[in-house]
């Protein structure tokens, strides 16, 4: 890795700068290569508990960084930028990604999931009764029944369809009497890789062209870098090493790749929860990134501002990988909503995914972690989920088991109408708290506004606005010289009045 160095140092450097200002910013957390670099580079230089060690005297990371020029960041009057690194692209309907989860399989008072009745492009086949172990129960015995569903519905919406591969059978798996939390062994590897091959190979042949993007695992826990079970019980949804998980992404690449080359390959997506950056680290030094045409992740995080931070982070450690180039899908992400028909009652924020959020806090979660997800260059997110309701919590975006629409749903469609055919340039927060976005279409332009927490005021000026939109509210026009009112759920501020 020495000669990825000077790229990965200096992309470390650019991360820090940013976020030495961000509320929370802890040291090089955000910079996991640079302890490593110098460790190898400087036998004068180490590192502890998140400080580094220079011959005897200690210095923040965030402080390194301000003497190499952090006076330049606070020159721009105090706004802290948060922008990709990835250039603007126009984004499609296929970064708008979810989960359905009952189409097919009832709830357990026998009512089941409708179709999303709002528009989305891609679709995550996950906690849908698609696993490996219910594909081929007994070896060389298949049921595509439910699957041939789910792919022709997709077709029928013009959606687009990735699969999660795992989880492994009973009959396949290497600990076969380990509890899973869907039986026995699903969580290990499979003890012979030719069944795992076999696997791939049956699926991927069967659904040529029709299933397009194939994700390796979900949420593995790698034995490199924690105890992967609790009593006998496996903590994740894979519980064995990261050299075995690499294993099962070569073959299961080369073997993807042999049927179809058109087919996108999906990391093993981690979740930003725990480990998880360094569980993706794990998988990456054993050289797993190349088993892979793009990296998924689970942006589990709140509030939806730390996506920017987590998505440089993410950057960073791909960069010092030398994968600066390889896309980001955040293939799972969600937040829990009240219900008052369930007697699911919301909760006081307190930075936790798990928070249980009233509709406005909803609608304004989903709406800024879809604006932040495009603007920090993520290239696809898999909302989770559409319907979910008891005994699963309750993070569905519609309501009535998927079948009535909520301040949620109307947040996940005005947001699609906005960013598709459309170009996030760029997102800004200001010391006061308050994001903008620019966005163009064609010729025109807007800027996507909204406050952290309290309520306020945002003057447009320099730019020319003319009227704004709402989420759940109707637009409303601007005049000259008028100051804006802004609050948690964003508005497009647009220079003319024609609908965005």
């Amino acid at each position: 890795m020495g000669g990825l160095y000077p790229s990965a140092l200096w992309s470390c450097l650019g991360t820090l700068l940013v976020l030495s200002l961000r509320p929370g910013f802890r040291d090089v957390e955000y910079c996991p290569v640079i302890p490593d670099i110098i460790s190898k580079e400087n036998d004068m230089t180490h590192h502890v508990n998140g400080k580094f060690w220079l011959a005897g005297f200690k210095v923040k990371a965030a402080y390194m960084i301000f003497l190499m020029g952090l006076a330049g960041v606070l020159s721009s009057g105090g706004a802290v930028a948060a922008e990709n690194t990835v250039s603007a692209k126009e984004i499609d309907r296929k970064f708008f990604g979810m989960h359905i989860h009952h189409l097919d399989v009832p709830y357990p008072k026998g009512q089941r999931s409708g179709w999303p009745f709002i528009p989305f492009g891609s679709w995550r086949l996950w906690w849908t009764y698609t696993n490996w172990y219910e594909l081929e129960p007994v070896k060389g015995e298949w049921d595509f029944s439910r699957l041939d569903r789910y792919v022709e519905l997709a077709e029928k919406n013009d959606v687009d369809v990735m699969l999660t591969l795992g989880r492994t059978p009973q009959w396949a798996s290497s600990r076969p009497k380990e509890p899973c939390g869907q039986g026995l062994g699903c969580a290990a590897e499979p003890s012979d890789l030719k069944d795992w091959a076999d696997y791939v190979r049956t699926v991927a042949s069967r659904y040529k062209g029709r299933i397009s993007a194939y994700e390796i695992w979900n949420e593995p826990a790698f034995s490199e870098v924690e105890a992967t079970s609790r009593d006998g019980r496996a903590t994740q949804s894979y519980s064995g090493s990261a050299a075995k998980m690499v294993e099962l992404a070569k073959v299961a690449y080369t073997t993807l790749k042999e049927v179809d080359p058109a087919i996108t390959v999906v990391s093993p997506s981690v979740t930003i929860e725990g480990n998880g950056l360094k569980r993706l680290e794990a998988f990456l030094k054993l050289g797993g990134g190349r088993w892979a045409d793009v990296i998924g992740f689970h942006f589990y995080v709140a509030p939806p501002e730390v996506i920017a931070d987590v998505a440089a982070r993410l950057r960073t450690l791909l960069n010092a990988y030398d994968l600066p180039n390889k896309p980001i899908w955040n293939t799972e992400m969600g937040y829990q909503f009240a219900r008052a028909d369930l007697g699911v009652q919301p909760q006081t924020p307190k930075g936790r995914w798990q928070d249980i959020l009233d509709h406005w806090q909803g609608a304004g979660y989903v709406a800024r972690a879809l604006i932040l997800s495009a603007g920090s260059g993520i290239q696809r997110v898999y909302w989770f989920n559409w319907d979910g309701e008891p005994p699963h919590p309750t993070m569905g975006l519609a309501g009535s088991a998927g079948h009535s629409p909520t301040t949620m749903s109307i947040a996940y469609n005005k947001v699609f109408h906005w960013l598709v055919g459309s170009r996030l340039m760029g997102c800004t927060r200001s010391s006061a708290e308050v994001w903008s976005c620019d966005i163009e279409r064609g010729s025109r332009r807007g800027v996507l506004v909204w406050s952290e927490k309290a309520a306020g005021e945002w003057d447009p000026s320099p730019f020319r606005a003319v009227a704004f939109e709402q989420i759940g509210r109707a637009d409303a026009t601007i005049d000259p010289g008028q100051k804006i009112p802004i609050g948690p759920v964003p508005i497009l501020v647009k220079a003319d009045p024609a609908a965005w």
